[in-house]
């Protein structure tokens, strides 16, 4: 017999789930695990003609021969049938878009998908597969995607969710009924919880966090707890919310949170509790009211992730005036850097005020040129520690009007906070990409593209385009900074790849510029380019202006003396085609021939021209990168031009150094974005150029599922330079055979040392996850075979092991591997032993031995020793 079950609680997404699956599954019977939300509860009791339920006491357990598990992949919240996944025979498919525990089910069948609705997950598949569904269904599956996604505007929707909701709409789903489930009238028990919740409500601080946490006892049990949570917190606006409602012996404690710094999940499972990141509850049994919040207060201490502070987000050094400078002077320093107001010191340093440029403007318009800005400057100063939290900057800034922050330590200012900053911490870099501080994104003036500098850069690196710039003008030079550091200035992303050209002799600039900053020169008179090193190790590539043609397709290039406009002609695609001026009075000009601003306001990755990828094929590469990285995509001519040359087997044309050059630099992005781009290869064809037998399989997907769930922790782990880009390499390469592998990094010309870290990840750690999975190793068994591993392949363990081999690699990296003998070679030299190989068999046993705990000290391993060398004697 198949069963569809769900959990406890069933929700819409649940019930929604459920039904989606009978569609996959028409022989199953639907079971609810336990209870039902009250919302839930009425629509069954209007669609119950529709809806066929089997009760859980009329269901033959023994002959249950495969569960299909919705919304859930806890054993525990399948209520009484929770023993069922672990019996013998019992197959188990699971559907879920929670991000997986530490207790989930082993063993099964995962189809589950990162979404805003595990509704979302099956639609998907009933659409892919043309499964025709009616009105009722379309409407019921739309609930489950409303309910969970907030009707798409919780932080985990995707636009497969939103999707997902079009396909419904078209297919029927009724907004009427919709409406009317998704927002239930509260009952009069349920409208008095909540009134004693409000009354009972406390804001406090946790690790900078804003947290309230409201509490209320009711007389009888009031279900719905979770509604009326999540009402209060839209009344209130809350961020975060925790309320603990003390009824029938028992308190129930619901957690909402929008931030990312206070995991509900993560809070509640020291409850007994749980949900997801966004949304969870827990019943506290034998707990006071009192007792219950102090136990939640010490979870939240302990749990939450402190907040973004001050420090860690201003912008500096920053660039303050002093008190006595003349205003004409002000005037002249504000129009350079292009800021709009200056912080004003006093002669020891310390904050006085803020002058604006109305201000000297305005002093300025009386004739008052002469006169020291602390005579027109605001004293009525706004600023902050570097310890002030996020939300009370957002806060200061909202009730003042103002856009930055000062950030001072014993009233000296050490940075500056600006809306900008303060809007990329709450919402991420992804919030703004494309936009630059004024809002717009085309037609920069020069004083914003000079504020954006002055932002984006650190202080030596201004000071250095301000090198560069002096050096341009005395020796006649138009000077640009190009490529992608341009780019990232635009869309706020850090980026200090100094790229320099030069109209003229770019080699003899850079000459001129390492005497000037004291660095060395390495040039490359074929290309006209050259490399500055300063003596802090920071280079500035500077290039002569060029312009390149290409012999036949996937051909290096030829190099010919050229303007700026043409040596950005050469460029591999518009974003990139971009240059700000660094000579003279045009400092901070942008240079844009090609639309570059206008595909970032688009989020476009377009090409220059149609013979681009014919003439560089690894450019198909960089766009799916760059598509990633920015969340851009391909423009519509640049796509049908990249599947092109696809097809016309370019690629295979190219060099294989060259596309391993690109492959890492792929991998070397952050996870999930190299799993994507290995999607978005397969997309256009171009995988399967890498090798004929590549293809993203669901063991991939779950691979790098776990490579984005624990690669940062796996890499903290092991420590040292670790090649991060090797473990996603892998996983991309490991559904191949292992001998298939080995040949690929051969042609692809990798170092020895990368070929061996990659080959290990394929061949011995999935060997070793079988034995430490499996086996109850000592711990000198464990340190056997992880010590020969490298620090890259010790992390591809750790992300993939599960928590078994998890665990010994966390024992070996922080306490086992560094266990060395106490005695030494001169000591068995002592014991009469000869120099030869059994020196370091009789090491190597001792190290063992004490790894085991089978020696305590020196006496003991000297013993030790001692009877291994009368063995050894003997034999």
């Amino acid at each position: 017999m198949d069963v569809i079950l769900g959990h406890v609680n069933v929700d819409f997404d649940a019930l929604a789930s459920m039904v989606a699956a009978k569609r996959l599954y028409p022989e199953a019977v639907m079971v609810f695990a336990g209870s039902v939300n009250r919302n839930v509860r009425e629509f069954i009791a209007l669609h119950g003609d529709v809806l066929e339920f089997m009760e859980p006491r009329s269901l033959d357990v023994e002959a249950i021969s495969r569960l299909i598990v919705v919304d859930n992949r806890i054993a525990e919240r399948l209520g009484e049938l929770k023993d069922v996944p672990g019996r013998s025979g019992v197959e188990v498919f699971v559907y879920d878009h929670h991000p997986p525990s530490p207790h989930d089910m082993v063993g099964v069948k995962d189809y589950s998908e990162i979404l805003g609705s595990t509704t979302t997950v099956l639609v998907k598949i009933i659409h892919s597969k043309d499964i025709p569904i009616t009105p009722f269904e379309a409407t019921l599956f739309a609930l489950g995607i409303h309910e969970d996604t907030g009707s798409l505007t919780f932080a985990g929707t995707t636009y497969e969710d939103a999707e997902a909701l079009s396909y419904l709409m078209r297919e029927g789903a009724n907004l009427n009924v919709i409406m009317h489930f998704l927002g239930p009238q509260l009952t009069p028990s349920q409208h008095e919880l909540m009134k004693k919740l409000l009354s009972g409500l406390e804001l406090r601080r946790v690790k900078g966090v804003l947290v309230a946490v409201a509490r209320a006892s009711m007389d009888e049990y009031v279900e719905g707890a979770s509604l009326i949570a999540s009402k209060l917190a839209e009344l209130e606006n809350l961020d975060v919310l925790f309320t603990l409602a003390q009824m029938h012996g028992r308190v129930v404690v619901v957690g909402l949170s929008r931030l990312d710094q206070v995991d509900v999940d993560e809070v509640l499972s020291g409850l007994g509790g749980g949900g997801h990141a966004k949304a969870g509850s827990a019943v506290m049994k034998d707990y006071t009211l009192s007792g219950a919040e102090k136990r939640l207060l010490e979870l939240l201490e302990e749990r939450v992730r402190p907040l973004v502070t001050a420090g860690e987000i201003m912008s500096g050094p920053v660039k303050t005036i002093a008190e006595d400078t003349p205003i004409a002077e002000a005037s002249r320093r504000m129009e350079r850097t292009g800021h709009t107001a200056f912080p004003v010191v006093d002669g020891a340093g310390e904050l006085t005020g803020i002058i604006s440029r109305k201000d000297l403007d305005k002093a300025g318009h009386h004739g008052l040129g002469h006169a020291p800005v602390k005579g027109f400057m605001s004293r009525n100063l706004i600023d902050v520690d570097e310890g002030a939290p996020l939300q009370e900057i957002q806060a200061l800034m909202t009730a003042n009007a103002i856009g930055r922050v000062p950030v001072v330590r014993e009233n000296r200012v050490v940075g500056i906070v600006t809306r900008k900053d303060v809007i990329r911490a709450l919402h991420g870099s992804d919030y703004l990409r494309g936009f630059g501080p004024s809002g717009r994104a085309a037609g920069y003036s020069r004083s914003e593209v000079l504020e954006m500098m002055q932002q984006s850069l650190p202080g030596d690196v201004q000071a250095l385009l301000r090198n560069i710039s002096q050096v341009a003008e005395e020796g006649a030079y138009s000077v640009f900074l190009v490529g992608g550091v341009v780019r990232d200035l635009l869309l706020g992303f850090p980026n200090l790849d100094l790229d320099i050209v030069v109209e003229g002799d770019g080699i003899e600039f850079a000459r001129l510029l390492a005497h000037e900053i004291k660095g060395r020169v390495r040039s490359h008179r074929k290309f006209g380019t050259a490399v500055v090193i300063l003596p802090t190790g920071r280079r500035i590539d500077v290039a002569t202006a060029r312009t390149e043609f290409y012999e036949h397709p996937a051909a290096l290039p030829t190099v010919e003396v050229s303007s700026i406009r043409q040596d950005l002609y050469r460029r591999d695609f518009t974003i990139n085609a971009m240059a700000v001026a660094l000579t003279g009075g045009r400092f901070g000009e942008l240079l844009d021939y090609f639309g570059g601003l206008r595909d970032l306001e688009r989020r476009h990755v377009r090409i220059l021209h149609n013979l681009s990828f014919v003439e560089d094929p690894t450019r198909i590469f960089r766009a799916v990168r760059f598509e990633q990285r920015y969340g851009f995509e391909l423009e519509r001519q640049t796509e049908i031009l990249a599947r092109r040359a696809v097809e016309m087997e370019i690629v295979g044309k190219l060099t294989n150094a060259r596309v391993r050059d690109e492959l890492i630099d792929i991998f070397c992005e952050p996870s999930p974005l190299p799993f994507k781009a290995v999607e978005r290869l397969q997309d256009l064809g171009a995988l399967h150029t890498l090798h004929p037998d590549l293809s993203v399989s669901r063991a991939m997907r779950g691979r790098y599922g776990l490579m984005y769930k624990h690669g940062e922790e796996a890499f903290e782990l092991v420590g040292g330079e670790a090649r991060k880009w090797i473990p996603s390499l892998a996983a991309m390469l490991e559904d191949l055979p292992l001998q298939e592998s080995e040949k690929w990094c051969h042609q692809m010309r990798f170092k020895k040392d990368d070929s061996l870290a990659v080959m290990q990840c394929l061949g011995r750690v999935p060997e070793i996850i079988k034995v430490l999975s499996s086996e109850d190793l000592s711990p000198s068994q464990v340190v056997d075979f992880l010590d020969p591993l490298v620090g890259e392949a010790l992390a591809y363990l750790y992300v993939l092991g599960g928590p078994q081999p998890r665990k010994s690699v966390v024992f070996y990296v922080e306490k086992w591997r560094d266990i060395a003998p106490g005695i030494k070679g001169n000591d068995l030299a002592e014991l009469g032993l000869k120099p030869s190989r059994a020196y370091a068999d009789i090491l190597y046993r001792v190290r063992a031995a004490k790894l085991d705990g089978k020696v305590k000290d020196r006496e003991d391993e000297l013993k030790l020793a001692r009877r291994l060398v009368r063995k050894t004697q003997k034999g």
